[in-house]
């Protein structure tokens, strides 16, 4: 059964399904429905979770293990599968379709892929998964299309989708949805800090444009670009300047922690063969980026990627105080693991 993506979590309330099959360009859209999925399944009882990366030389029969056996604990499971091509196999797919043939009562299968094509959907295993559970696509938001997602996302968080406020974030933001969802999810922080109600239309235009003009704030994007490049000087400096101004650490580790996730996402996915071309068009990397990025995955490979956000959860837990930093401050452990990110050894 397809649904739009935008109405999953509403679906998955009234009923919960054996088969969840997400699937799509839109990055954004895939990991905030998978986190939805996996919530309402924690508060549905499935407390269980196994989770695989079909990646080159991967154990299918691992995956029809898991869904087959009991629980050791007589708990609820949630069985997570990625599939970064979109493509398993003539191996994935006679299991994927056994598996969907026979899912235990007390199991719940989610599958997350990138795109997959016409002809793809016709195959038996995603008609399997499809037939027994929920399939649901995130599309590409084209430039056009836009206008009317940040309408629903203002919406959505409680703000007012006035017209001032959307062609600003249009402007400064041009289709990136990882970007803009960031800035309306930081807009909608301050309100409800503030008074706890919806703002009216210049006070939330006045704020938005404060906020996308701040200077320390594009200063975290060039820390970005300089990490990723490599350049280990640029990021010293630059991490140097955001120390020395009012506080930006959180919004640092938020947005490198979701470029490492897309890195690692796209290091997964070139290691399982997927062609660098429609990687890179998938994750929406264009122009000069295709370079950086290319060096940033070669520099450390799809291993050291994922290490490299774990270190991310753990700075995380410092910036809430759930952990201690190695030095004087978070600062400390930021510089450490943006030289490491640079290709520096760092002790």
């Amino acid at each position: 059964m397809r649904v739009a993506i935008q109405s999953l979590n509403d679906s998955v309330r009234k009923e919960l399904k054996p088969v969840y099959l997400l699937f799509g360009s839109e990055i954004l859209l895939l990991e905030e429905a998978s986190d939805g999925l996996r919530k309402q399944a924690r508060q549905q009882g499935y407390t269980e979770r196994d989770s695989f990366i079909a990646e080159q030389g991967f154990d299918w029969g691992a995956l029809l293990q898991s869904g087959s056996s009991m629980s050791l604990f007589d708990d609820k499971r949630l069985i997570e599968l990625r599939l970064p091509t979109g493509k398993p196999g003539q191996i994935g797919s006679r299991m994927l379709v056994e598996l969907a043939e026979k899912m235990p009562p007390d199991t719940l299968l989610m599958v997350i892929c990138g795109p997959v094509d016409r002809a793809g959907q016709n195959q038996k295993w995603f008609k399997a998964l499809d037939t027994v559970g929920v399939s649901a696509e995130a599309k590409e938001v084209k430039l056009a299309d836009f206008p009317g997602w940040l309408s629903y996302r203002l919406r959505s968080k409680g703000l007012l989708p006035d017209k001032e406020s959307i062609d600003l974030l249009t402007h400064y933001f041009e289709g990136n949805l990882l970007a803009a969802a960031q800035e309306i999810d930081l807009l909608a922080l301050n309100f409800s800090s503030d008074s706890g109600s919806t703002p009216d239309a210049k006070q939330q235009l006045a704020t938005l444009q404060s906020s996308v003009s701040d200077n320390s704030r594009f200063s975290v994007f060039s820390y970005l670009d300089a990490c990723l490049a490599g350049d280990w000087q640029r990021t010293s400096r630059i991490i140097d300047a955001l120390r020395a101004e009012r506080d930006q650490s959180v919004f640092l580790i938020v947005m490198l922690g979701r470029e490492v996730r897309r890195l690692t996402q796209m290091a997964s996915a070139l290691a399982g063969g997927a062609n660098k071309g429609q990687v890179f068009k998938q994750y929406r990397v264009w122009g000069a980026d295709q370079q950086k990025i290319d060096g940033a995955i070669r520099r450390h490979g799809q291993d050291q990627w994922l290490r490299i956000l774990q270190q991310i959860a753990k700075l995380d837990k410092i910036a809430k105080g759930r952990a201690s930093s190695e030095g004087g401050s978070i600062w400390f452990d930021i510089e450490k693991l943006s030289m490491k990110i640079c290709g520096l050894k760092t002790i």
